[in-house]
């Protein structure tokens, strides 16, 4: 890259998200704390993402690590044009050997503005750097979902199959597990357990609850918020604000 790039006035942007209001979202954060930026491109997959690299030339990128067509590790690492790279996901394991080998940041969903915030700060620190090279990229293969589990059901240990469960939800120090035929509870925290599970099928709607997609019976809005009730409960349970984007395209 030549030295121009030092004089970089308005830097050109790529942004590559498959859900369009978090697409939306992102754009208006990173032009809210990044004015200059000038956004080129966004996109809904990697195709269309590995296309405007190639047209658009863009000094950077922000790209969704799963995405229809082709992921986002596969955009950076084929891309034809070197720009800065900050990916977007949902699991640490898929973007951190990213980092390690020279993207600027990953960020994880639901997105945080104090995080954002300092990826911005990031990129305009390597904005006068040459972008790294990520055509070697191979990251290691997340840890496999968990399966199984033992839940303390009174005095007995159950062991229950997490396809099972219909919903993780915090208790005090405990995290009680429900499943159609029992209660059940764990010392694993919430937030622990986002991470063992497999992100297609458990998704974590607040702070204190997990559900399974498949379990879900309906979904109904009111007054821009967004609750569930799972199958066979009558209870409505409420859906974080910063867990909603899951629910977009059903």
């Amino acid at each position: 890259m030549s030295a121009s790039v030092h004089a970089i006035v308005r830097p050109r942007i790529l942004i590559a998200e498959d859900e369009a209001i978090l697409r939306q979202e992102l754009q208006t954060a990173l032009l809210s704390l990044w004015p200059e930026l000038d956004v080129v491109a966004a996109v809904d997959d990697g195709v269309r993402a590995a296309q405007a690299i190639a047209d658009l030339r863009p000094d950077l990128a922000f790209l969704d690590v799963r995405m229809p067509g082709l992921s986002g590790i596969d955009v950076a690492r084929l891309a034809r044009h070197p720009c800065h790279i900050v990916f977007l996901t949902a699991h640490n394991d898929y973007a951190v050997d990213a980092f390690d080998q020279g993207a600027v940041d990953y960020l994880l969903k639901p997105l945080d503005m104090g995080r954002l915030a300092l990826a911005v700060q990031r990129l305009k620190q390597r904005l006068s750097q040459q972008p790294a090279d990520l055509s070697a990229l191979q990251l290691r293969q997340p840890e496999a979902a968990l399966r199984w589990i033992q839940a303390s059901v009174g005095n007995q240990i159950r062991f229950i199959n997490v396809s099972d469960v219909l919903c993780f939800r915090a208790d005090s120090k405990y995290t009680k597990v429900l499943t159609t035929r029992l209660e059940a509870y764990i010392r694993t925290t919430i937030k622990d357990l986002a991470a063992q599970l497999d992100g297609d099928k458990f998704w974590q709607i607040s702070r204190s609850n997990i559900v399974n997609v498949a379990a879900i019976d309906a979904v109904q809005r009111s007054d821009g918020g967004l609750a569930l009730r799972l199958q066979g409960s009558d209870e409505w349970v409420a859906v974080s604000q910063n867990y909603q984007y899951q629910f977009r395209q059903m």
